[in-house]
């Protein structure tokens, strides 16, 4: 467990479920956020959040002294195909054997409060994470087509991140002219 400034980073608990639906959702594009706040493209559900545990996914929150929390990271390690691979234009291939390997961590969702936005809080998740996952290969897609979440993008990048892949779909959920970047990094 890491602390830092009286946060800690634990793995998420059924009594946290409520608390990430609200900020996963309160960070879904078109909730009134900031123009250049970073943005999440559906909301989720308990019953998602339920399925998502039972294949593996883990929920890591961040919270306060008071047990409040403040953000939270999920990450899977998915069975990636090579017909997945191949659909990915690739500005690295040095990064797709790490991508298969048992070590890579998928990041498939990190968002805090929008009252915590750029209060470090990601920050403090990421770095929690590099700590109890040492020597791992972490990956995320960021949407950057239609809509360009470019605040994700260089939280991203400060962090370490480098883009080394683009997937591009005719139609991703109610988006044409779909297009995210594949973010890499070696902890």
């Amino acid at each position: 467990m890491s602390q830092i400034e009286g946060l800690s980073f634990v793995e998420a608990q059924p009594e946290n479920i409520g608390a990430i639906i609200n900020i996963h959702n309160a960070n879904v594009r078109g909730q009134n956020l900031s123009p250049n706040a970073g943005f999440l493209l559906t909301k989720t559900t308990e019953a998602e959040i339920e399925q998502n545990l039972s294949q593996g996914t883990k929920y890591f929150v961040a919270v306060n002294f008071s047990g409040e929390v403040l953000g939270f990271l999920t990450w899977a390690k998915p069975k990636i195909s090579t017909e997945f691979l191949n659909q990915i234009i690739w500005l690295d291939e040095s990064c797709k054997d790490k991508i298969l390997s048992d070590r890579h961590l998928y990041i498939k969702t990190v968002a805090t409060k929008p009252d915590y936005h750029g209060k470090g809080i990601a920050q403090f998740i990421y770095k929690s994470l590099y700590e109890q996952f040492p020597n791992s290969f972490i990956s995320t897609f960021i949407v950057s087509q239609p809509l360009g979440n470019v605040r994700s993008i260089k939280f991203h990048e400060k962090q370490g991140f480098q883009q080394v892949g683009i997937l591009r779909k005719e139609r991703f959920l109610d988006l044409d002219n779909y297009e995210s970047v594949l973010m890499f990094k070696e902890i």
